[in-house]
């Protein structure tokens, strides 16, 4: 027989614990023999010590489940099923996709050995405590996002991490300065020196740079589809007007490496692994763009003064780009790809008729390249 609905005052309590309106006080019925225990008027602590009992009583559980050969879920093996199966129709970004890795490996590190049902709130804040605030915040809402899924396959009763709360942000990365990038520039390699170019030109995000590529450009226009903004917003869909500062980078890029791609390298090793993932094997991967920066940001010794987390990174040329662009009088809004509400949608996406948001990158960086 199927338990009785749970009225409005208890739906969104733990399982056995209960709200009485009479005392406005809160106590928990212990599933094993049904005795009531008084939990007093704090709901926080109330909720707490409820989730921790069932949690040791679901222990018992796992021990009758090993016996007769049906043990709870592993948090591993759901995460793989996760990957494999939730995430793959929600068509979410590549570097999106390169994000939540790493966030997996973690969760994978911390909770190894661990059932879904046995991890608790305290094990979730204790990982969520050793990383940064956005981090952390990244971090929060994708397990909040896995364990509801676990929840909805009867994995675990209910969600350890959504009882967590987020961090407050404070933004501490600062711009970069003229001299400071002009300094990096010098110090870098050709490859990315181009990548830093086309960066202030184009006010592009570093996927974006990356994924530029020699026959994309055509009919005097360089085209690009955003990889962040091509399911969200019309303005992805851009062609550069290939202006004489543009076509001037465009022609440092190309060299004796053999390679469809704007932004490449010729690797030193190539392993069989990259070689089976990757597009091209001289496409140069934005972890390694972002390494690569950091080293000549450091080689440089530019913002010496500044404290490591306030270090500017690839990230913010592109801020850089839009300062200047804005400061020269230009309109930085269409060049970097943010709405307009004026903007057609783009509905046939994959059709010929896609409507194309024209730029113009002309601006000086002179002051930057020499």
């Amino acid at each position: 027989m199927a338990p009785r609905p749970r009225n409005s005052a208890n739906k969104h309590l733990p399982q056995n614990l209960y709200f009485d309106p009479r005392r406005s006080t809160y106590r928990y019925r212990r599933p094993s023999d049904g005795k009531w225990f008084q939990f007093g008027t704090d709901r926080i602590r109330a909720i707490d010590a409820a989730k921790q009992l069932n949690l040791a009583f679901m222990q018992g559980a796992d021990l009758v489940r090993s016996v007769m050969g049906n043990p709870s879920g592993s948090f591993a093996g759901f995460l793989d099923k996760y990957e494999a199966e939730i995430l793959p129709p929600r068509e979410l970004a590549k570097g999106t996709l390169g994000l939540y890795a790493v966030h997996f490996r973690r969760f994978r590190k911390h909770f190894e050995g661990k059932a879904v049902d046995q991890i608790t709130i305290r094990m979730v804040a204790e990982l969520l405590d050793t990383l940064t605030p956005r981090s952390a915040n990244q971090s929060r809402a994708l397990l909040v996002d896995i364990f509801n899924h676990a929840a909805s396959k009867g994995l675990c009763p209910d969600n350890p991490a959504s009882s967590t709360i987020n961090r407050i942000e404070k933004k501490q990365r600062k711009r970069h300065t003229v001299e400071g990038l002009k300094a990096i520039r010098e110090v870098a390699a050709p490859w990315l020196r181009n990548a830093i170019d086309l960066a202030l030109i184009t006010a592009q995000r570093r996927s974006d740079i990356l994924d530029m590529r020699f026959d994309g450009v055509r009919d005097g226009f360089l085209f690009l589809v955003q990889e962040k903004t091509a399911k969200a917003s019309d303005t992805a869909w851009i062609r550069f007007k290939v202006t004489d500062e543009l076509q001037s980078v465009i022609t440092r890029c190309r060299d004796n490496v053999a390679s469809p791609f704007l932004i490449h390298r010729k690797p030193q090793r190539l392993l069989q692994k990259q070689a089976q993932t990757k597009e091209h094997w001289t496409k140069v991967e934005d972890r390694f763009l972002t390494r690569s920066f950091k080293e000549a940001r450091e080689l440089a010794g530019c913002y010496a003064d500044w404290k490591e987390e306030e270090m500017p990174g690839f990230h913010e040329v592109r801020a850089l780009s839009l300062h200047l662009n804005k400061r020269a009088g230009k309109d930085g809004q269409t060049i970097a790809g943010h709405a307009s509400e004026t903007m057609t949608k783009n509905y046939q996406k994959d059709h010929a008729d896609v409507i194309w948001s024209d730029a113009i990158p002309d601006l000086n960086i002179s002051e930057i390249t020499g």
